[in-house]
């Protein structure tokens, strides 16, 4: 009896610790914009940054160990060149990068190809088994993977063709997830619900909404709201969601998915680059990942 109370006012103490470190940061902020002082709000950051670190340590399973080093990889703000905008020039004049918390799903693939040669080899195999006999259609098919090159998919809404699709299985999925990454002149915070719950009261929902202004405008927060995000702004970038309503704040780009083949020398990232996203591949090198392969393949 003894020993589950003094559980429970353990844990009862670091609730009310949480809650009191929340309301303190909440405070800042608000101060800070309020004076508008950019020294106020980076020590919001800087508070933010000693309070949540790198998990990197308390992987539970080797998958989530070794997607924190596939991340890592990957994760180069500053050298994505997307829609003609370069990022070094996007986030250069930033003092702090907002890192995602969590991760939708790892998963696991048959195989992972990116060598042109390779893909094709594995799409002739696959259609010669799909139609056994030498017929008119399994010929137009193989020349079509000559002709055109397609590109393998992970996801079925990615699939354009009947033999392109990868199949996946699910490994592990809503990860607390905050690798270890480093940027020179950079401070790192990285993005959990009680910040994105904080950041949501102090910014707001009041916008433009889609399409308002011209058939090609994204929405966009709109006044008292567009001058907190403004002013948020001047120590990390953040944008408002395209459909409204919501915030994206993390520093782009953003990790959904990593998917690993059996060997698990070989991932394949799909991120989100503020309204648009793609695919990465990376294979293991002498123990190091890198990034072999980069693409852009949707827009909002």
């Amino acid at each position: 009896m003894r020993k589950k109370l003094t559980l429970f006012i353990l844990f009862l103490v670091t609730i009310l610790t949480v809650s009191a470190q929340s309301e303190s940061q909440a405070k800042l902020l608000r101060e800070a914009y309020k004076l508008q002082s950019t020294k106020m709000l980076c020590e919001f950051f800087d508070n933010w940054s000693e309070e949540v670190k790198s998990n990197e340590d308390e992987a539970q399973s080797p998958y989530v160990a070794e997607a924190h080093k596939v991340f890592a990889a990957f994760y180069q703000p500053q050298r994505i060149i997307a829609r003609d905008i370069d990022c070094h020039v996007l986030y250069e004049e930033k003092n702090y990068f907002i890192v995602q918390g969590s991760l939708w799903k790892i998963l696991q693939a048959e195989t992972i190809l990116y060598k042109q040669e390779e893909i094709d080899s594995f799409l002739i195999a696959r259609i010669c088994r799909m139609y056994p006999d030498d017929t008119t259609e399994q010929q137009d098919w193989i020349q079509y993977v000559r002709d055109n090159k397609p590109k393998l998919c992970y996801e079925s809404s990615d699939a354009i063709l009947k033999f392109d699709l990868i199949a996946t299985t699910t490994l592990d999925s809503a990860v607390e997830f905050r690798p270890p990454v480093h940027f020179e002149g950079k401070k790192v915070v990285y993005l959990n619900k009680k910040y994105e719950k904080l950041l949501n009261s102090f910014l707001g929902k009041r916008h433009i909404a889609f399409g308002e202004e011209n058939i090609m405008q994204p929405a966009n927060s709109k006044g008292k709201n567009q001058t907190k995000h403004e002013f948020f702004n001047n120590a990390a970038l953040i944008f408002h969601g395209h459909w409204g309503g919501y915030w994206q704040y993390v520093t782009y780009p953003k990790a959904n998915k990593i998917i690993f083949n059996p060997e698990m020398n070989r991932a394949v990232v799909l991120f989100r680059f503020v309204y648009e996203g793609g695919e990465a591949i990376l294979e293991k090198q002498n123990g190091e990942w890198k990034v072999v392969d980069f693409r852009f393949t949707w827009i909002e």
